[in-house]
């Protein structure tokens, strides 16, 4: 086994931090075994996302990001657990990231370990771009987020540092003892149970999330380093990861671009510079879709609506100025002719419907 001499000054890695356009049903497999125990069962978990019954039973089922984010929703609503996120986090563990943490667990090191999940980042379930740094005999593990995660944003980093936790402590054999945890959102009510998980301080409204720990754990060996292993799983991850990717279509990519804008609606020439394509290119690709720029934002448009009336309490001016319309009735004008209803008919009618989805639960 090589022998890892501490070099701080050289160890600064990035992950990938683009969102994959495609992820594992296995995180959805994980939330509809736990709704179980509250007797939730799937067919309603996963009403409306377009994932089957079924489909939990097919590893090589990928389902994307929006997909996930509306079962997440669901499942919100379904539990009112403020704790959720912490407590799902729990199940995100090694088994759950096995196709990319299985292999890096038979690593050498535990730098090594966060190595491989940085190289192989898309085949996990993370809403995350992660960077590792060190300074003063202190790893600093920052993450942030690949998209606005809006409402979602503290169920998701919740059950992600609780993974991430889980993960840590499961390769090293021990607990990772943290010195300190650093969140961007408002401290909870229930901020307790963040103590009673990782045993250290937890700051809240902080510039950046951070995950802070005594460096000397990065070169520790790893209990179960198999160099022989960690090659042999590797195989399967790689393939995995570039699943992943196949078929992946030029349109794929325009139409995730435009669903992660927070505000407003990129021009043809601003989307052609993220996706490193001339405008020309970008439109003859389009064409070849057979569709067009204006039919895209059209379709954009509709489908952020419906989504931001249906998961936030944004005034209706609100969500008008978010979708680009500089003028309110023009905005009322475009959703009547998409649904037939004025936007404040519809988010009634759907809230309505959520209420009455609700399973009934028998007092204890």
């Amino acid at each position: 086994m090589k022998k890892y001499t501490p070099d701080h000054d050289k160890i600064h890695l990035k992950s990938n931090n683009r969102l994959p356009l495609y992820r594992s049903i296995n995180s959805i497999a994980i939330i509809a075994d736990y709704a179980r125990k509250y007797g939730i069962e799937s067919d309603l978990l996963l009403a409306g996302s377009g994932i089957q019954s079924h489909d939990l039973h097919d590893p090589e089922i990928l389902i994307t990001p929006k997909q996930e984010m509306m079962v997440f929703r669901k499942i919100i609503a379904l539990i009112p657990d403020v704790r959720l996120g912490l407590n799902l986090g729990r199940n995100y563990n090694i088994s759950a990231n096995g196709k990319v943490a299985i292999p890096a667990m038979f690593c050498d090191t535990f730098l090594d370990f966060v190595r491989m999940m940085f190289r192989y980042i898309d085949v996990t379930l993370s809403y995350f771009s992660y960077e590792l740094s060190v300074k003063d005999n202190l790893a600093v593990l920052k993450s942030e987020e690949l998209i606005d995660l809006g409402d979602l944003r503290s169920f998701i980093t919740e059950r992600e540092l609780v993974s991430v936790y889980m993960m840590a402590s499961g390769v090293l054999g021990s607990p990772l003892d943290p010195k300190e945890i650093r969140l961007t959102y408002p401290r909870p009510d229930y901020a307790s149970s963040y103590k009673e998980i990782f045993q250290c301080p937890v700051t809240f409204n902080a510039e950046a999330n951070m995950l802070i720990f005594e460096s000397s754990y990065l070169y520790r060996p790893l209990p179960m380093a198999n160099q022989l292993a960690r090659h042999a799983y590797e195989k399967e991850c790689r393939r995995v990861y570039f699943r992943m990717k196949e078929g992946v279509t030029t349109l794929d990519k325009i139409q995730q671009e435009l669903l992660i804008q927070e505000e407003g609606v990129p021009s043809l020439e601003q989307l052609a510079r993220r996706l490193n394509l001339s405008p020309r290119t970008l439109r003859r690709h389009l064409m070849t879709e057979g569709t067009s720029y204006k039919d895209l934002v059209k379709d954009l448009r509709k489908e952020k609506a419906l989504d931001l009336l249906n998961t936030t309490n944004y005034p209706i001016e609100k969500i008008a100025i978010a979708l680009g319309y500089s003028d309110v009735p023009n905005f009322y004008h475009a959703f009547k002719k998409w649904t037939g209803k004025t936007p404040s008919e519809y988010r009634k009618e759907k809230q309505q419907q959520d209420i009455e989805q609700l399973p009934l639960r028998k007092s204890r």
